[in-house]
């Protein structure tokens, strides 16, 4: 016996369509607060991770704060950034496949190695474009404190050197638009990590809520609002910028 088949008809589709929409749309919004949440806690662990690192580094070395980058040795020719060892060999590939060892950085040994990767990058909107295969660390260090960009051992400081350390940002949520580098142009900005934070470049990450996650020279933590004059319009949403006017070195020095 032939069985017989039921067609939906055009109204069950609409409801059922409708039902559908309406359940994604919720779910999205839960989504997105999960993600938040898990943005929030990812900073927060990290530069927690980070400041009691800095505390001991400094305890070891005089209160002397460790440069922003170094010369490999000869026999491991490369760079050794503030967050970790890349070789020479890494930095001829490009960006996006590059690695580095966070064990050999001037950190290693006070910071735990496995930073979790910020999923705040993922939720931008717009393509992010990786710097390493690591993931996304997005912290970047304050470099007047570390030598500058090159870190000139000369310009390194003390902690004694700071009148107010409370006040003198070590560590922040951090990331720069890219309008300058292929794929990304002036077209199709994109946003990716960055490490440094100084005077003039609009490197800090105001990812949460529009406020930056901070942690300060004396072990201290907490957020700093966007100083509006510096927001990077370029990729408005992506609410990258600094704490202060350009070339002030509040909350730096």
């Amino acid at each position: 016996m032939k069985k017989s088949t039921r067609a939906f008809t055009l109204i069950e589709v609409t409801i059922a369509t409708a039902i559908v929409l309406v359940l994604g749309t919720c779910l999205t919004g839960a989504g997105w607060k999960v993600y938040e949440a898990s943005s929030l806690a990812v900073s927060s662990n990290t530069l927690r991770q980070l400041a009691a690192g800095a505390s001991n580094y400094l305890s070891d070395h005089n209160q002397t704060f460790w440069p922003y980058r170094a010369a490999g040795p000869e026999e491991n020719p490369g760079t050794a950034w503030w967050f970790g060892f890349e070789t020479a060999a890494s930095q001829k590939l490009p960006e996006g496949q590059r690695q580095f060892d966070p064990e050999l950085g001037p950190l290693g040994g006070y910071v735990a190695a496995a930073w979790r990767p910020d999923p705040s990058f993922a939720l931008e909107g717009r393509v992010f474009k990786p710097k390493y295969q690591f993931g996304y660390l997005g912290i970047g260090y304050n470099v007047l404190l570390g030598g500058g960009w090159m870190g000139s051992p000369d310009g390194l400081k003390t902690y004694w050197q700071l009148s107010q350390p409370g006040k003198v940002v070590v560590f922040a949520t951090s990331a720069q638009v890219n309008t300058f580098q292929r794929p990304a142009s002036r077209s199709n900005p994109l946003l990716e990590e960055f490490y440094g934070l100084d005077a003039r470049e609009r490197t800090v990450h105001f990812r949460h809520h529009g406020q930056a996650m901070v942690a300060f020279a004396n072990g201290s933590a907490g957020f700093l609002p966007m100083d509006e004059s510096t927001h990077d319009r370029r990729m408005p949403d992506a609410n990258v910028g600094r704490f202060a006017p350009l070339n002030d070195t509040n909350y730096l020095e």
